[in-house]
């Protein structure tokens, strides 16, 4: 994406590999963590092949993986809609502030996902020692971290954003912001209660393949996940609606109301016990 901005006059390292991507710290610092979290995909490809163990019905090292892949999209996605706005704007103490925090929060999740990993533990839902549940309390907040930077770029780009776009200055504000508000209710609600509502975390039968999700019980995680990648795809609808010379408005309002309607479908269907997805 071209940006409203005054481009910077050489690219450093892999930023080299995005030219579309101006070079500021606060890019550099997004930019790095996806490419961070799709190495790791690549580097844990073996152990998730190799490794027979099993964790809640699932193989040790599924949670992880679903984990780097989903950051990576979520820093990636970060990194390409900051360019909405101007340079002096990225470069700026709330961006940086809340980059790094995320930042944080990640490394964080990444160490404990990937150690429980290791040992064919539980990272979630674990309370089988005081640590342990206190590790889980703290991946709470580090959810909210990790999504706080969404909502601090939503407001970015509403006060500062490039408008030329309309499309996707649009999206990015409603993408972000509705992902904020959803995916921490969908994973608030989860987190309290259980993933699997009608069975044990032990294992919710059979399961749709990579997911993980419980095709015979109810599971909150399909509404968790369609809420959480509003950060993509409502953006990807406005910056469609700009090329096409559609109505943006109405894109990015229907295409969101679709998709946060779907969400609030899975959870209500999960709650009354029904998988998405029926054997």
């Amino acid at each position: 994406m071209s940006t409203a901005t005054t481009a910077s006059p050489q690219h450093s390292s892999w930023m080299a590999l995005v030219p579309t991507l101006d070079d500021d710290h606060v890019t550099r610092l997004n930019l790095t963590l996806a490419v961070f979290m799709f190495a790791s995909f690549v580097v844990f490809f073996p152990a998730w092949l190799i490794d027979t163990r099993l964790l809640d019905s699932a193989h040790v090292w599924t949670k992880p993986q679903k984990f780097n892949i989903s950051l990576g999209l979520h820093f990636l996605t970060i990194a390409v809609l900051i360019q909405l706005l101007p340079r002096d704007v990225r470069k700026g103490p709330i961006l940086l502030v809340f980059s790094y925090l995320a930042a944080a929060a990640l490394l964080f999740e990444y160490v404990w996902v990937t150690l429980q990993a290791a040992q064919a533990k539980r990272s979630h839902f674990n309370f089988d020692s005081g640590f342990e549940a206190l590790m889980y309390g703290l991946m709470g907040l580090g959810a909210f971290l990790l999504m706080a930077i969404a909502l601090a770029v939503a407001v970015q780009v509403w006060r500062k954003g490039d408008r030329s776009r309309y499309g996707l200055w649009l999206g990015t504000i409603v993408g972000l912001s509705i992902a904020f508000f959803a995916t921490l209710y969908f994973g608030f609600a989860m987190s309290s209660t259980s993933r699997y509502v009608g069975a044990s975390l032990e294992g919710g039968g059979a399961t749709v393949p990579f997911f993980g999700w419980s095709r015979e019980y109810g599971d909150l995680r399909p509404a968790h996940f369609v809420s959480l990648h509003m950060m993509q795809t409502v953006p990807f609808a406005g910056w469609l609606a700009d090329r096409r010379g559609w109505n943006a408005k109405w894109v990015v309002a229907g295409v969101a109301a679709l998709q946060l309607g779907l969400a609030i479908a899975l959870y209500l269907q999960a709650r009354a016990g029904q998988p998405f997805w029926p054997v």
